[in-house]
């Protein structure tokens, strides 16, 4: 018996074409739902123009804050929780380069060990420390401003440490009635601190195309003398005068020019 081979392609045609569109549709289902999972598990990374990792070896299970400084009072920007793990990662917003705080919730630990002063810039940023000893081992790693930073504290830690030395000597001689001694060491104590001073001018004056110049100018130089202010802002770029620190180094010269 001969088929009709008109009337089989008329029949068995619009099942194939349903059998193709029923895969295609399955396939298309698929790829949506792969592409839902990527966004759902990519959904708990924080968006913003400075991003930040790192580990803090020990550490299983506490808070981390990003803290900024806003009228003497430490603003929380971010928290991360950390549970069963001792990385993390965060973003946010940052307009410019400051200095922040990477602060730890330790839970019931009574530690005082729970804050890294780090400068913090747009960009990637990595901080490495450990739960034993959080702002000691801190290493900052991706921002100019902070590795400047912390060449100007090593720099001046010999400086550092004599003065404090020389404050307990004192102190002591002073408690036993040592007055001649005392005058003697507080006038080496002067001179150690003029040499910080000194010190400080220098470094920002050779840094001062860096945010970080104004920061220690505001730390470091405004608390001992303001002979070197003037010619410390001048000495400024433009962008890092209209930084956040420059700024206020403006106003605090405005300030004593009108006394």
């Amino acid at each position: 018996m001969k088929l009709n081979w008109l009337r089989l392609q008329k029949t068995v045609c619009p099942i194939f074409q349903e059998w193709i569109y029923l895969s295609s549709m399955k396939k298309l289902f698929l790829l949506f739902m792969g592409v839902a999972a990527m966004v759902s598990c990519n959904s708990d990374k924080k968006l913003g123009n400075t991003q930040i990792t790192g580990e803090i070896k020990g550490l299983k299970q506490g808070t981390l804050y990003i803290q900024q400084l806003k009228d003497s009072t430490l603003v929380t920007l971010d928290s991360i929780v950390l549970k069963g793990k001792s990385t993390f990662e965060t973003g946010f917003d940052l307009n410019e380069p400051e200095v922040l705080f990477l602060g730890l919730n330790r839970g019931t630990s009574q530690s005082m060990d729970n804050l890294i002063l780090f400068f913090a810039e747009p960009g990637n940023l990595k901080i490495n420390s450990s739960l034993d000893h959080f702002s000691a081992d801190a290493v900052i790693e991706g921002s100019k401003n902070h590795e400047l930073y912390s060449k100007y504290l090593d720099s001046r830690k010999t400086l550092s440490h004599k003065s404090t030395d020389l404050i307990k000597a004192i102190i002591l001689a002073q408690k036993n009635d040592l007055l001649h001694k005392a005058d003697s060491l507080e006038q080496v104590l002067n001179r150690n601190n003029r040499m910080q001073y000194l010190h400080a001018v220098n470094f920002v004056l050779k840094n001062n195309t860096y945010e970080v110049a104004p920061y220690i100018t505001l730390t470091d130089v405004v608390p001992v003398s303001n002979n070197k202010l003037d010619t410390i802002y001048k000495s400024f770029t433009p962008e890092v005068a209209q930084s956040k620190y420059g700024k206020i180094l403006k106003e605090y010269l405005e300030l004593i020019k009108k006394q």
